[in-house]
């Protein structure tokens, strides 16, 4: 009963202490599993079917990885109490990390199906305390006794999963455990028993369970377990974002290096009005001399007005490039440029004001297009709203 208390604490303290909980950027990443079911020993003496719960806290990196962080609370029960074989309890609790793929998103990326249902493989390792109690200490052959269990347990799982909706998925799954403790039912082999070596002597567990994933972030963005981008498309998404930080670096360094120009310009200017002044005052057998020093600042003057202008115009370039459209969310694909412009009047009176036509000049087809965006997150965004409510086949071009 304390265990369950401690486990039901830690939860609710948990959903407090995820830094994403509240609303977030897309897409969402945090995630809490809720799950119960019964747990089967393979010990020395087999146990009873028992029930057994807990929680995980998980992070997903992608659709197909994520890292998790667990706790979980059960019983370990004699088989044969009736009989007064052997008679041992074991109430555990366990805390554990491991990572989860999702193998079905991993073969075939996104589609309808993978956006729906998942199958995962899981695993990881756990440390497990028990409290034994025994009441039967004089097995032939074995040494009973009762007392606090300590062991490590390493995990293998596989597991399904539907979506329900942007907040919640159901799962089912089936974990083997297997510790490197030969212990967990209170019973150890005596000297000449057989191996009681980590991994061929340990005892071992089957949980069997099912749960609710309650998932963090805005409910208008899916999670990152059913992010429907898949990896070449997130590669390139970063490559994109990496140019484009590269490019605003460079536009700061013009404006850095105009600023200096400009500040050039007025010293120089101070120095022709000093010049002026002492034309005015000195010899007239000075004044050539001062001329020429004061064509060749004029024409340094021209020099950078014109590097200035130069660079102006780099500048002007670089912003039309940053507000041209180079993503467009498809209607269709065609290869007779008619039949696109036929289609493209067609969804114009759909009220698809910005519908446009554009070549794709490497597979030689026209691609209709709802509309035009500067950036990919625009365009994504659109895409999610034009399937939902429109094309359910539409994607997003990068020109």
């Amino acid at each position: 009963m304390n265990k369950t208390l401690v486990l039901i604490t830690v939860f609710i303290s948990t959903l407090f202490l995820i830094p994403e909980a509240k609303a977030m950027d897309y897409p969402s990443n945090w995630s809490v599993d809720v799950k119960s079911g019964i747990t089967s020993g393979f010990f020395t003496f087999s146990s009873k079917t028992t029930a057994q719960g807990g929680f995980n806290v998980r992070y997903s990196m992608s659709p197909v990885v994520s890292f998790y962080g667990d706790m979980g609370i059960g019983q370990f029960r004699s088989r044969d109490v009736i009989q007064g074989q052997n008679r041992f309890e074991n109430d555990y609790f366990t805390i554990g990390v491991g990572t989860r793929m999702n193998i079905l998103r991993m073969l075939s990326g996104p589609n309808s199906v993978t956006n729906k249902f998942g199958l995962y493989a899981s695993t990881g390792i756990g440390l497990m305390r028990g409290d034994l109690s025994v009441s039967n200490k004089n097995l032939p052959g074995y040494r009973g006794r009762s007392s606090n269990v300590n062991a490590v347990v390493y995990r293998i799982a596989t597991g399904a999963t539907y979506r329900i909706n942007r907040r919640m998925d159901f799962f089912v799954q089936a974990q083997f455990n297997h510790s490197d403790s030969d212990f967990l039912d209170g019973y150890e082999r005596i000297a000449g028993g057989g191996s009681t070596g980590r991994f061929t002597g340990g005892d071992s567990y089957i949980n069997t369970s099912a749960g609710i994933t309650v998932k963090f972030g805005k409910r208008s963005v899916r999670h990152a377990d059913w992010h429907q981008q898949d990896h070449r498309t997130d590669a390139l998404a970063r490559s994109l974002q990496a140019d484009l930080a590269s490019l605003q670096a460079d536009l700061q360094q013009t404006e850095l290096e105009k600023e200096q120009l400009a500040q050039q310009v007025q010293s120089l200017n101070q120095t022709i009005n000093g010049f002026s002044h002492l034309i005015n005052t000195a010899h007239k057998d000075e004044f050539k001399s001062y001329d020429n020093q004061l064509e060749s600042m004029q024409n340094r003057i021209d020099l950078m007005q014109s590097d200035i202008n130069d660079i102006t115009e780099q500048m002007e370039v670089r912003r039309q490039e940053e507000t041209e459209h180079r993503f467009f969310v498809v209607a269709a694909a065609f290869r007779n440029m008619e039949n696109a412009e036929s289609a493209r009047r067609q969804i114009v009176n759909a009220g698809f004001d910005q519908a446009s036509v554009e070549r794709d000049r490497r597979e030689n087809y026209y691609l209709l297009n709802y509309s035009g965006h500067t950036t990919r997150e625009e365009a994504l965004q659109e895409m999610r709203r034009i399937r939902e409510e429109v094309n359910p086949e539409s994607w997003v071009y990068v020109k």
